[in-house]
């Protein structure tokens, strides 16, 4: 990849791409069955297995497709699992995140260290910072009240959720140079 202009251009032709819409399908619909499951290490500490979906998305198809992935999969999921009001900031950061697995995975070769890079950004400024600004605006408790066990959660959360996104990565990557997914 030459720049970073290149890197978007490049996700946007995926576009055209029937496989891409095709396995983006495939894997928003196994995202939002994912996204039900979870693993309680604590009860108010789980991992989820949602975010890998999106970060396969990433890095097959590149940042414009796994934005538009996350963010269809936060709608679809809203649609499918209401939980409350629909709120346009958890999509944004469906999107977000998108963006970033985008960034560190898309034609490249998996490594440990972007890996924990991606879900270093990810849960720092999406989930602790963004997610912690949505959850303080629809519950009326404030920012800096949320921020410390949210901040400590994700601390927690980060290399346990590293180590499994960089497995997942392998052995998606493997599988999509077998299916010519990938270049």
């Amino acid at each position: 990849m030459k720049s970073f202009k290149d890197t978007f251009l490049f996700s946007a032709r995926e576009f055209k791409n029937l496989r891409c819409i095709i396995v983006t399908a495939l894997l928003i619909a196994l995202n939002l069955a994912l996204d039900r499951v979870s693993l309680y290490i604590t009860p108010e500490i789980k991992i989820g297995f949602g975010f890998l979906t999106s970060a396969m998305i990433g890095m097959l198809f590149g940042p414009v497709v796994a934005m538009a992935a996350g963010a269809m999969g936060d709608i679809l999921g809203f649609f499918l699992y209401p939980r409350g009001a629909y709120f346009f900031g958890f999509t944004l950061s469906a999107a977000l995140g998108g963006l970033v697995y985008g960034l560190f995975f898309y034609r490249r070769e998996v490594k440990l260290l972007p890996a924990f890079l991606a879900k270093l950004t990810i849960n720092l400024f999406i989930n602790v910072c963004l997610n912690t600004l949505w959850n303080s605006m629809l519950g009326g408790r404030g920012f800096f009240v949320l921020l410390p066990a949210r901040a400590l959660k994700n601390l927690i959360l980060w290399p346990i959720e590293s180590l499994l996104l960089f497995a997942a990565a392998k052995g998606v990557g493997r599988a999509a140079k077998w299916a010519k997914l990938k270049p």
